[in-house]
């Protein structure tokens, strides 16, 4: 007996499964107005795809904005990279630049200026702080032919100061802002006649840099605009480099003299590159020990 009811509660449940079954191929075509069991399965799981969706979505945005982020991270930093490389290629390239331009004026300098002298080029490479306005170190010494005292320029040819000391493979340089009495330079003001007189301080109390100029006699008639060099006359400068102009005159010594203010031509706060130069001394056509031969004939 319980085999029957075993049996008749399959047949039942096949039975069931058939009539859903069918139920389910009846109602599969689309029909404006779904049945009520349509309805209920539809909202069932709608209501179950609001409730998982939004989540899963914002997870799913949340981890992909994270990985977006970490992308645009890794191009920024790439890029940064780059400008930085760029920054530093665009600096050497402008200081590349700049030192062919000085190289060249130096050299157009030399040729215009400076044929007149044995000129050697050579670089700055020290400038001690608390001494700023006085020395400067260059990178040329004894080896390079540097003596004291030669005459030092600038860049643009311009007096600056004269060789102080002198090592191997350095020397320092004493610039015109240190210049003290007793360690005077010789210098002319060429003006419609020569006026000669001494450089023998520099002047910070004027609040403008200036040079002065002294000893030159009283009556003499002095421009402002005049252009000042070196006289020759001491026995260490070569003559005629160009020091500065005349910017103002004053009684000196008591009121016997007069006093010259020089501005200086060079620009004493950007040396970067100078000339160290040497009078060429000139040989007359006559061999030497010429005239002693005369003097000696009896």
């Amino acid at each position: 007996m319980s085999n029957f009811f075993g049996n008749k509660r399959l047949i039942a449940l096949l039975i069931g499964l058939i009539v859903l079954v069918v139920i389910m191929g009846a109602t599969v075509k689309e029909r404006p107005f779904p049945t009520l069991p349509e309805r209920f399965a539809r909202d069932t799981v709608s209501f179950m795809q609001g409730v998982f969706y939004k989540p899963t979505n914002a997870a799913a945005q949340f981890f992909g904005n994270i990985k977006q982020m970490y992308h645009i991270y890794e191009e920024n930093r790439q890029l940064k990279a780059e400008l930085d490389h760029y920054a530093e290629v665009t600096t050497q390239l402008k200081q590349i630049q700049y030192q062919n331009d000085q190289l060249r004026k130096m050299l157009d300098i030399r040729d215009k200026k400076l044929s007149a002298y044995n000129s050697i080029a050579a670089d700055v490479i020290a400038r001690s702080p608390d001494r700023w306005n006085h020395l400067i170190t260059i990178g040329k010494g004894s080896n390079d032919g540097i003596k004291p005292d030669m005459a030092v320029l600038s860049s643009e040819g311009y007096l600056i100061g004269r060789v102080r000391s002198v090592s191997t493979f350095s020397s320092q340089v004493e610039l015109l802002m240190d210049i003290e009495k007793g360690n005077y330079i010789s210098a002319v003001i060429a003006g419609q006649q020569p006026i000669y007189g001494i450089i023998d301080s520099f002047d910070f109390d004027l609040n403008k840099n200036w040079l002065v100029m002294s000893k030159i006699p009283l009556q003499t008639p002095i421009k402002n605009g005049d252009y000042v060099t070196t006289s020759g006359m001491g026995g260490v400068m070569p003559q005629g480099l160009v020091i500065g102009q005349v910017k103002g005159v004053a009684k000196g010594d008591y009121g016997l003299t007069q006093t010259a203010y020089v501005a200086p031509l060079a620009n004493f706060y950007q040396l970067e590159q100078v000339f160290v130069v040497q009078r060429k001394f000139v040989v007359n056509d006559k061999p030497a020990g010429q005239g002693n031969q005369t003097n000696s004939t009896p």
